[in-house]
């Protein structure tokens, strides 16, 4: 699928993101393998198995009912060399979101969150405001309360390409991020919970790149 002239080539501990797989080449993946094996396999395959090795792993499971041997996950993208791996590793990503503390210190100072428009959000912001609060499309305050590096993302200590990440909706990006961090300020290695019985609940809204009519006071 991807033009390789053997399977020498891939690296099976590599992750297929960082290989040049995206939503698209990966349900064909999908669709060719459920071909081959005769399984239902679900359009998440590769996103859930994210390495020739991994997935090997599973397929051996579902087909032989046998594991293949080192099916582990790895922690940090392939793409991300070892000293990327030291350095990052059981370090917090740059404060891109609100920090427990930092709500606590920005409360306990008196200080106002409340700033002007971002301008790295793709709006037009001499077209954006209007006074009429009813005017569809627009919004009538020139100021609310921002994530203001909410762009920044680094894609490859997820496992994720680039134009991937930029199709992704920014609160899944930060959903990626403040999920890290919770493991690492609870000391939890990520690759320990694979199959574990470990949920994630968490809430969101549908406007996170562009505002709705007079919405852009709430918090971004």
């Amino acid at each position: 699928m991807l033009g390789h002239a053997s399977p020498e080539a891939i690296e099976p501990g590599r992750a297929f993101s960082d290989l040049g797989f995206d939503s698209l080449t990966a349900v064909d993946l999908r669709n060719r393998l459920n071909e081959a094996t005769g399984l239902r396999l679900p359009a998440t395959l590769v996103f859930d198995y994210p390495t020739t090795t991994v997935l090997a792993g599973h397929l051996g499971a579902e087909l032989l009912g046998v594991l293949v041997q080192d099916a582990t996950v790895p922690a940090v993208s392939a793409s991300t060399g070892g000293a990327d791996r030291d350095r990052r590793h059981g370090l917090p990503l740059p404060r891109r979101h609100p920090r427990p503390r930092g709500a606590v210190e920005l409360l306990s100072a008196g200080e106002d969150a409340i700033t002007h428009l971002p301008g790295d959000r793709g709006w037009n912001l001499e077209a954006l405001y209007d006074p009429d609060p009813d005017k569809a499309g627009t919004s009538y305050a020139r100021s609310g309360g921002f994530l203001h590096d909410a762009a920044e993302f680094d894609p490859g200590f997820f496992g994720i390409s680039p134009r991937e990440a930029q199709a992704m909706d920014p609160q899944q990006r930060l959903l990626l991020e403040v999920s890290w961090e919770a493991l690492e300020r609870a000391g939890i290695d990520p690759v320990s919970l694979r199959g574990s019985q470990t949920g994630v609940f968490a809430g969101g809204s549908s406007w996170a790149t562009a505002p709705p009519a007079a919405a852009v006071p709430r918090a971004t």
